[in-house]
């Protein structure tokens, strides 16, 4: 059994409750002379550092156990952070313990308030701390910290959907109705798969029997075609895709339009800007709006936003581009709207989003070209 002095974000309880699991011991105050609590310069947590004359205020974690201290280990000890031993002081004496104390290259930033950080961040990495702690023992704690950002994502995309869900059905059945009977993380990598065994209500009001579903978890993406009304060109990106490679498809390079996945804090719009330059070295003067929806809700939670962009074109504006970071290679094709409103009729851009985007663009592109 091992005694563990908390800091920091698991202090707040309902993380902690995510975190260590069912056998967590009841924390109880404690304090760490001198050493302090700082914002980690730069970044959205907080770490120890020592402090000669200051004392850190936290709580402490009596008689963990190996399964606690696994999962906390788990949440920790990919970023850096590893346990090291120290005296607190508690209401009945000074007690040895353990401190995740952080990795050299933390540098301290401001005083840290527990209570700003829940504001700010807590909903967001509680949300993402129930993928994390779903892949213990699965993965490393190293390689659940590289995924982290990716984790971010998808946690902010179910935040999203909370907070602004699709409209109500005729049925007036809700999520409420649905009931979960377990729920598993049977991968978790760039994207994850989620698998669970649900009871879901009938229509016609029968008894329901348990059934397993499963479904592949993506992020929210922003989807947008720049075109220029004045010159009356658009622009598409070219690039190898995975999803027809592995379905059997002997041209797995897709005409599409520029896309990306959308930003924890970002609006659809703001990546949208952001993924054209990234991708075309466009600068994109307005988004318009064409729809947004599931990508294919019997199998994905992916919520497609798609735009057209207003950008000055030109016939040779189409360029290699993409992030090294990403292994992107992209290719620009410029072309007139009549010749890719032809080749999108006649079958040869068999990729959704840019129909939709394409069909939109024809509905309105007089009206565009009469106000641009």
């Amino acid at each position: 059994m091992t005694n563990v002095f908390l800091f920091g974000t698991l202090c707040w309880p309902d993380l902690l409750d995510s975190v260590a699991g069912l056998t967590c011991p009841k924390p109880t105050h404690a304090v760490l002379k001198e050493y302090s609590v700082k914002w980690a310069k730069g970044q959205a947590f907080p770490a120890i550092h020592k402090s000669p004359g200051v004392i850190a205020s936290g709580l402490l974690l009596q008689g963990c156990d190996d399964t606690v201290l696994a999962r906390m280990d788990h949440y920790e000890s990919g970023f850096g952070y590893k346990l090291d031993p120290v005296i607190v002081d508690t209401a009945l004496g000074s007690i040895s313990a353990m401190v995740y104390l952080p990795p050299d290259w933390v540098e301290q930033g401001e005083n840290w308030v527990l209570s700003d950080w829940v504001s700010l961040h807590g909903l967001l990495a509680l949300e993402a701390s129930h993928e994390v702690m779903s892949s213990v023992g699965t993965v490393s704690p190293a390689e659940m910290a590289q995924r982290y950002p990716l984790i971010l994502q998808r946690a902010d995309a179910r935040i999203n959907a909370n907070k602004k869900s699709s409209p109500a059905s005729s049925s007036g059945l809700m999520r409420t109705d649905v009931q979960v009977h377990e729920h598993r993380h049977p991968y978790v990598n760039f994207f994850s798969v989620q698998e669970i065994d649900i009871t879901v209500p009938r229509f016609d009001e029968k008894p329901s029997k348990p059934v397993t579903r499963a479904g592949f978890t993506g992020m929210d993406a922003a989807i947008v075609i720049p075109y220029d009304p004045i010159k009356d060109l658009l622009l598409l990106v070219e690039q190898f895709r995975v999803g027809p490679f592995l379905r059997g498809d002997m041209h797995p390079w897709m005409m599409e339009p520029i896309a990306g996945r959308v930003d924890v804090g970002e609006i659809p719009e703001q990546t949208a800007k952001r993924e054209a330059f990234e991708e075309a070295g466009l600068h994109l003067s307005e988004v318009l709006k064409v729809h947004s929806g599931y990508a294919s809700p019997g199998c994905t939670t992916e919520m497609f936003h798609i735009f057209v962009g207003i950008a000055e074109l030109n016939l040779n504006s189409g360029i290699l581009a993409g992030l090294n970071s990403e292994a992107e290679d992209i290719k620009g094709h410029v072309m007139t709207f009549d010749a890719f409103y032809d080749a999108l009729e006649n079958g040869r851009f068999p990729v959704s989003p840019l129909a939709v985007a394409g069909y939109w663009l024809a509905l309105n592109r007089q009206e565009l070209r009469k106000n641009f």
